[in-house]
């Protein structure tokens, strides 16, 4: 497969779920101008001219599709393997996407629901063709959407089998750190009041996969227009068409994309007075203004502030040191030993960091999903940085692996597997063939998709009335007036 038609099918795998949402949740004029001008861009951004020389052959590709179906069925998609709490709400959002007509409308209250639903509307949408709620649509689905983004891993890295489990398992370290020093001192871990941690990718699979895939998806594209085409404007379409998918990876995204901008032409800023170059942002955020206003009708009361405003502020600053603090001093070690600090791309990456520490800062949302969801864009970008640079490292050093300063690259990759690997052992323990193998040994039973009406009940239920508000559109609002289907 060449790069250009890897470019393509990442931006036409996000760009579908918009079209489907445009006809779904808006008014008939409108919905049409927004799939047309979609259509459009895409047809502008369709690549033909090939920036990487790196090509995936037939074997390859089969075997990052095999390891992407198993990631998935590790994740808990499809109910084949043991699945995480956040489960009761993807299934239930999955559920009432088929059950009801769109856009969705709450009938305890009236009100509209207001939600990403990117990931789930292409399964949705099929299983409401086959008059059914199909677990198998949603599984491949979601096993395209990572075969796409390991596709682009394996080629930024010249094809590294090591590299791309670096990029799974990066983060995580202070997390294992924390446990391991509170074991060492006789106290058991404890879930924080909110979480400031860094997770690695692989972990992430288990919690929030509707946000990650397409976080991977629009880094790649980011990564490839910035380092290898010199034109970051072109990822603008990626940035804006992910906000269906998540709101705190798009908030970063944004930001992310002015940097980049910023560095590439803060010398030349009437580059953007040429006609191309006004195309690439100004129709997609032309575009994206009737989402914005559907997204702004969820003004819902969360909690909110900087996080040294909640208490107990010294459990939380602890759980910041070594979940936030430690990971941080990790990464910038392996800037370091990779000579990252001194490369062209030196001035981003600090940015990098120092946006990851902003985001740290603030909290949103009862779990903290600010920070959870809003630090992946960023550390899925430095680790593509990180990798990239660290497949040439080894390129140029044959005998790497008996240097000193290899010994805390692999140390921090081992200790980033820890918890990842755990999560998969378990799913490979309890999941539906050992269940009907050793079903007096193994219980396993999926979170049910149908057990409320709609994801808000569920939320009521299971999670709080308080985190169930955050799904409701105002009533009176300018989408439910002006803009709603």
């Amino acid at each position: 497969m060449k790069t250009t038609l890897l470019r393509n099918l990442s931006l036409g795998y996000l760009l579908l779920p918009n079209i489907i949402f445009s006809l779904g949740w808006f008014r008939m004029p409108i919905s049409i101008l927004l799939v047309a001008g979609l259509i459009f861009m895409f047809i502008q951004s369709y690549e033909r001219e090939k920036t990487l020389k790196t090509d995936l052959d037939t074997r390859q590709m089969m075997q990052i599709s095999l390891i992407s179906l198993l990631i998935i069925a590790f994740s808990g998609i499809g109910g084949f393997c043991f699945q995480a709490f956040d489960f009761w709400a993807h299934n239930s959002k999955y559920y009432t996407l088929y059950n009801q007509s769109w856009p969705v409308l709450f009938k305890e209250n009236g009100r509209y629901a207001c939600h990403y639903f990117g990931f789930f509307l292409v399964p949705a949408l099929i299983s409401k063709g086959l008059g059914e709620l199909s677990g198998i649509a949603l599984y491949l689905w979601a096993s395209v959407g990572l075969f796409i983004g390991l596709c682009w891993i394996f080629v930024f890295t010249s094809k590294n089998y090591l590299a791309l489990v670096f990029f799974l398992s990066l983060g995580g370290v202070g997390h294992i750190t924390k446990v391991l020093l509170l074991h060492a001192i006789g106290l058991n871990y404890h879930v924080p009041p909110f979480f400031t941690e860094i997770w690695p990718v692989l972990y992430q699979t288990q919690w929030a996969p509707n946000q990650l895939i397409p976080i991977i998806i629009v880094s790649c594209i980011l990564f490839h227009d910035y380092v290898y085409a010199k034109r970051p404007e072109r990822s603008f379409l990626a940035v804006t068409a992910i906000f269906i998918w998540g709101i705190f990876p798009s908030i970063v995204f944004v930001i992310i994309f002015g940097i980049l901008v910023l560095f590439r032409y803060h010398k030349d800023l009437r580059y953007f007075l040429h006609p191309r170059a006004m195309m690439d942002i100004m129709v997609p955020g032309l575009l994206f203004i009737p989402t914005f206003f559907y997204f702004l009708s969820g003004k819902n009361s969360v909690v909110a502030g900087f996080i040294w405003q909640f208490k107990p502020l010294n459990e939380i600053a602890f759980h910041y040191f070594f979940g936030v603090v430690v990971d941080l001093l990790v990464l910038y070690g392996i800037v370091l030993l990779l000579n990252l600090h001194k490369s062209a791309f030196s001035g981003f990456i600090h940015a990098l960091f120092a946006l990851l520490i902003m985001i740290s800062l603030v909290r949103m949302g009862k779990w903290n999903d600010w920070f959870l969801r809003g630090s992946t864009p960023v550390l899925t970008l430095l680790s593509l940085f990180i990798l990239h640079r660290f497949s040439v490292w080894i390129k140029e050093r044959p005998d790497w692996y008996k240097m000193k300063m290899a010994y805390p690259v692999v140390l921090f990759l081992l200790l980033g597997l820890i918890v990842p690997v755990s999560h998969i052992t378990r799913a490979l323990k309890e999941n539906l063939i050992t269940h009907m193998l050793f079903p007096d040994l193994v219980k396993f039973t999926p979170y049910p998709y149908n057990q409320y009406e709609d994801f808000y009940q569920m939320g009521k239920v299971i999670y709080s009335q308080q985190e169930a508000n955050q799904f409701l559109g105002q009533k009176g609002s300018f989408y439910e007036v002006y803009l709603a289907r």
